[in-house]
């Protein structure tokens, strides 16, 4: 019989909370029972009822997962894959980086006579000049290359001039010989070509390089030798434009000559940065699919006019048609005018020709002195290279927890800098040809002075002093975005003496309890991890406290661990642990007190707060001085007992 419509508006007592397979399948017997109490009533866990019951608890647990997982990752705060949070950060502007290059400070020397007469060095024999590009390979693993990113002129140009040993004297103790010093970056990787033949124009073409650990792209010129643009995003309206300084008349010197002495306004950078506007650009992205690179370009035509006057990009960025048959234009691209024209143009009828740099990574990050083999010296040229410090910044690519929250720092800067946070946002965000940082701490002195401090890390992701040749790019990239009255000073003193910021290494001792039921190694070995996760240098920051009751938290969380008799950090030894060394290599006041220059600046940790329990510390409060806390080596740093 058909249904009333009392019948029809009859109201049902649905569970929309239930999301597991339990609650789902208890509401629907609970369902059936209320509705259906005359029609079924065998709830045997094996009737086939219960099994129409179950297999619907099963396909809605399931639905109910990946609803939750799918609204989860297309959160930044909550999703956990690597491809949707870079996609997200994206979303924000922000372009998360995959490997960074290794940057290293390289010493190239050449010997040229002394003259007869005079004894001076004679320049005319050294070698005028030796362009970027310069490969030179690790001694230690030869897959490890680093190239030069600029020219080498050992000419004497009265300024900035080489710098010039002592000579070497013959056996009549006359001058012989002089060796020519000069100092230039290099960065990991190698240079590779990939030529790309585009005939019909496609809006937002997109250019695979098939290369998974592309660090920069170098340039990009087509057919007739105009040079494309790379940009953050398409409709970026400002191109940086990198020219190096040809003209010794111009310029003090393209060299850093190695000297700690200079102040920031001495310390000359070899290019010179300026803006401009061009309708040739692309963008980069990294595709996760493939894991290889790509380069997308814009979705206008440039053509030329009737009378063979090129029309102006400057002024016509985007879709530039000038004095021709819109009949001409392919379908492929259309008439855009006014519809967002500043996205740039697409290739046609033409060749581009990529020059890239492929390598970085953490391997890259070589000792000092590993570097003395020349792959390419020019012909005619003798020179040789060394590296007296070890190659720094780089690394695997951020991980999930870097990417998030540098992606939101990001947004929140508004592609400007005004406060301290704006500033420490936009100097992570460096791009990564100009190198990597590690930690940040960026604060305001009085006169407007920005002063900040900076670390770095190591091949084993251990901090490091940030080089003075990363100080500098990190200089000239925020020009961009300071405010016209911020002064931007790094680690300076009130003399502008470069340095880096502080880092505080430390060891941790343990006495826990724990439950005879429990094996005692495997307890230890429980509470090791939790402290090396808890002391993981990606968490820690400039001038942050250690909070220690959140460790007692989660050790005595542990299954097994009943107490903690002891928890505290320390720098010096203690023979009960049958170690003394000292985990701290100078004083503050710069006494050298240690033996072991990778650990860092002396810290009191015998101040530190404690509760009732003398041999448990609550609170580890930072330096003064912009300082990190780090746990350099946890696999040695660690004493601990159970009891």
């Amino acid at each position: 019989m058909a249904y009333t419509e009392k019948q029809k508006l009859k109201p049902t007592n649905v569970q929309y909370t239930s999301k597991d397979f339990s609650s789902i399948k208890t509401d629907l017997i609970q369902y059936t029972k209320s509705y259906f109490p005359d029609t079924y009533k065998d709830f045997n866990e094996t009737s086939p009822g219960m099994m129409l019951i179950e297999l619907s608890s099963y396909v809605g647990d399931v639905l109910s997962y990946y609803i939750d997982y799918n609204y989860k990752e297309n959160l930044l705060a909550t999703a956990t894959e690597k491809r949707n949070i870079r996609r997200l950060s994206e979303f924000l502007g922000y372009k998360t980086p995959n490997k960074t290059p290794s940057v290293v400070k390289l010493k190239v020397e050449t010997t040229i006579s002394a003259d007869s007469t005079t004894g001076e060095p004679v320049y005319g024999e050294a070698p005028s000049s030796i362009d970027s590009g310069l490969q030179i390979a690790s001694n230690i693993d030869s897959e490890i290359l680093f190239e030069t990113t600029g020219e080498i002129d050992f000419t004497s140009s009265g300024s900035g001039d080489p710098m010039v040993s002592d000579p070497t004297l013959d056996s009549n103790g006359e001058a012989s010989s002089y060796t020519l010093t000069r100092y230039v970056r290099a960065v990991s990787g190698k240079t590779k070509t990939k030529i790309f033949n585009i005939t019909t124009p496609t809006k937002f073409l997109e250019l695979d390089l098939n290369e998974d650990n592309v660090i920069e792209i170098l340039s990009c010129t087509d057919g007739s030798g105009q040079t494309w643009h790379e940009v953050d995003y398409l409709a970026q309206d400002k191109i940086l434009k990198q020219t190096h300084y040809t003209n010794d008349s111009t310029r003090t010197s393209v060299y850093d000559q190695g000297d700690a002495s200079l102040i920031i306004s001495e310390i000359p950078i070899p290019y010179v940065a300026e803006y401009i506007k061009s309708t040739k650009k692309f963008t980069t992205k990294f595709d996760e699919d493939t894991q290889t690179y790509k380069a997308q370009f814009g979705n206008g035509l440039f053509r030329f006019s009737n009378s063979g006057s090129n029309v102006d990009p400057v002024e016509q960025a985007g879709v530039t048609i000038n004095g021709t048959n819109l009949a001409d234009v392919p379908s492929a691209i259309g008439v855009v005018v006014g519809n967002n024209p500043n996205l740039g143009e697409t290739p046609s009828n033409t060749s581009l020709t990529f020059t890239y740099r492929v390598g970085g990574g953490a391997s890259s990050n070589i000792q000092s002195g590993e570097l003395t083999t020349v792959n390419n010296t020019p012909a005619g040229v003798s020179i040789t290279v060394s590296n007296d410090e070890p190659g720094t910044g780089g690394t695997e690519g951020q991980t999930v927890e870097e990417m998030r929250n540098n992606a939101g720092s990001f947004f929140a800067s508004q592609m400007r800098c005004v406060t301290k946070e704006d500033y420490t946002s936009r100097i992570l965000s460096l791009p990564q040809k100009f190198g990597s940082i590690a930690k940040c701490y960026v604060e305001r002195l009085d006169g407007g002075a920005l002063l900040t401090s900076t670390l770095s890390y190591n091949q084993n992701k251990q901090l490091i002093q940030t080089p003075d040749l990363i100080l500098q790019n990190i200089g000239t990239y925020l020009n961009q975005f300071r405010m016209i009255n911020d002064q931007i000073g790094f680690g300076f003193t009130l003399n502008d003496i470069l340095f880096s910021g502080y880092k505080i290494n430390f060891g941790v001792r343990f006495i826990v309890n724990y439950d005879r039921r429990s094996n005692p190694t495997e307890v230890k070995l429980k509470v090791i991890d939790v402290i090396k996760d808890f002391f993981r240098v990606e968490k820690m920051q400039f001038r942050q406290s250690i909070n220690m009751n959140d460790l007692q938290y989660n050790i005595l969380g542990l299954d097994g661990v009943i107490g903690i008799n002891e928890l505290k950090l320390f720098q010096d030894g203690n023979a009960e642990y049958a170690t003394n060394r000292k985990l701290y290599y100078y004083k503050g006041d710069g006494e050298v007190i240690g033996t072991d220059i990778n650990y860092g600046f002396r810290y009191n940790f015998d101040n530190a707060d404690t509760g009732t329990n003398e041999n448990i510390q609550s609170l580890i409060r930072p330096s003064i001085s912009p300082s990190v806390f780090e746990l350099r080596n946890p696999n040695q740093d660690i004493y601990g007992k159970v009891v």
